[in-house]
């Protein structure tokens, strides 16, 4: 009985959390999924690519380029979960969520070394390329990295694109 509560707990969370994220997101955005979903070939499409670079306590703007949609751009959208520790918002010029990404945790790398087994903790920080992929009639005004905390994300460094 413990175990269907659980399932049905965690539809609900889910449920709740999507609704949610859902409800800050900007409606004009419309996603991929209505460029996925428009009249033609998709791949005809193009798309906005931020490139950044981050570390666990700094976020860097490397470029912003115009590109062709692709499944693979599908990929790189993360759906917010418990098990994100970073994650990053795209503000418009209205200060209006227009994208929240998941992350994981990017910036730790974790090696297991001959001879070292016995260690726990072996690895250490990394500075990490991202790219975020908007739709191209988005003007993305701020980059925000998130960490997540006890009671949700915490912003960790915010910049300004333009």
């Amino acid at each position: 009985m413990g175990d269907k509560l659980d399932k049905i707990l965690k539809k609900i969370y889910i449920l709740v959390l999507t609704t949610v994220v859902s409800l800050n997101a900007d409606p004009d955005i419309g996603g991929l999924n209505k460029l996925a979903s428009a009249e033609g070939s998709v791949a005809d499409k193009d798309i906005k690519i931020i490139e950044i670079s981050a570390t666990s306590k700094n976020i860097k703007l490397e470029n912003i380029k115009i590109g062709k949609f692709n499944n693979h751009s599908l990929n790189k959208f993360n759906t917010i979960s418990k098990r994100d520790r970073y994650a990053i918002k795209v503000l418009d010029e209205k200060g209006k969520q227009v994208l929240l990404v998941g992350l994981g945790d990017p910036f730790y790398i974790h090696a297991d070394h001959i001879g070292h087994e016995d260690n726990h903790v072996f690895g250490g920080n990394i500075q990490k390329n991202l790219e975020l992929v908007l739709p191209k009639n988005i003007n993305p005004e701020y980059l925000i990295l998130l960490k997540q905390g006890r009671f949700g994300f915490n912003e960790i460094k915010k910049i300004k694109v333009n």
